[in-house]
C-alpha cells in the first residue's frame, strides 16, 4: 500500500463491496486484481500490522521526584490516567472539593493550575506503519523509536516492574505502552547506574546522541548497527 494507506484501504473495501453488489460488471482482470489486493490486506491483518501510521497520545508530569510518563491510543484514555494521578495526590493542593466528583479534564486542569511544583505536558505523536519502519532511516525529533530487540527480555521485565513503581522509586522514567516502553533518556543518576542493564544504558546513550529526550522501545521499531541484538 502507498503512503496514503488509510485511504487505499478504504478504497479496497469499497471496491470489494461494489464487486459483490454487481459482479457481472467486473472484468476477470479486475476481479483477479481485487482478489490479490484483498489477500495482501488479509496478510497484514493476520500479522497484526496496521498498514498506516498510528497516533499515540502521550503525557509527561514533572514533579519533585522526577518525571512520570503516560501513553494511550485516545486522548480520553490518556486523561483518565492523568486524572487518576491527580486524584492520588489531590491533598497536595488547596482545594476542598472531592476530586471523584470532577471529570478527568477538570481534575487535571485544577491540579496543575494550583500545584506550583508540578507541571503537565501532553502531545500526540505518530508511529509509522511497519512497512515504513523497514525502509525509512531512524526517525528522531523529540523521541526516537527503536526495536525492543536491542534489550534483553529480562530487561523488558525490569522495565515493566519499574513502570509500576512510584516515580520516586524508579531508577529512570519509564511508561509501559502495551507493545513496549517510553523511557526518559536523561543521564542516569549515579545512585541508579548499577541498576540499569548495560545494553539499556547503551540504547539510552544512542537516543541522547540523536538529540532525543525520549526513547520509544517498540516491537516494530528500527534496528540500528552498533547496538546489541537479542532474540525474544
Amino acid at each position: 500500500m502507498s503512503a496514503n494507506a488509510r485511504r487505499d484501504f478504504a478504497q479496497l473495501l469499497a471496491g470489494a463491496r461494489m464487486a459483490l453488489q454487481d459482479p457481472d460488471r467486473r472484468s476477470e482482470e479486475t476481479r483477479l486484481r481485487l482478489v490479490d489486493q484483498l489477500a495482501k490486506a488479509e496478510g497484514l491483518i493476520e500479522t497484526h500490522m496496521v498498514p498506516w501510521e498510528i497516533a499515540v497520545h502521550v503525557a509527561r508530569i514533572d514533579h519533585r521526584h522526577g518525571s512520570e510518563f503516560f501513553a494511550a491510543l485516545t486522548r480520553q484514555a490518556l486523561m483518565a490516567q492523568v486524572g487518576s494521578y491527580c486524584r492520588i495526590w489531590w491533598s497536595e493542593i488547596d482545594d476542598k472539593r472531592d476530586p471523584a466528583d470532577l471529570d478527568d479534564d477538570a481534575v487535571a486542569s485544577t491540579y496543575f493550575d494550583r500545584h506550583h511544583g508540578e507541571c503537565l505536558e501532553t502531545d500526540m505523536i505518530s508511529i509509522p506503519a511497519p512497512e515504513a519502519l523497514v525502509t525509512m532511516p531512524v526517525r528522531s525529533d523529540r523521541y526516537v523509536t527503536l526495536s525492543n530487540h536491542h534489550i534483553q527480555p529480562s530487561t523488558g521485565d525490569l522495565l515493566d516492574e519499574w513502570a509500576r513503581l512510584p516515580p520516586e522509586d524508579r531508577p529512570l522514567g519509564v511508561a509501559e505502552t502495551g507493545y513496549g516502553w517510553f523511557v526518559l533518556t536523561d543521564p542516569i543518576h549515579q545512585d541508579s547506574v548499577e541498576e540499569v542493564p548495560v545494553e539499556l544504558a547503551a540504547v539510552l546513550s544512542f537516543a541522547r546522541d540523536q538529540g532525543c529526550r525520549y526513547l520509544l522501545l517498540d516491537r516494530d521499531g528500527d534496528e540500528v548497527d552498533g547496538l546489541n541484538h537479542f532474540d525474544w
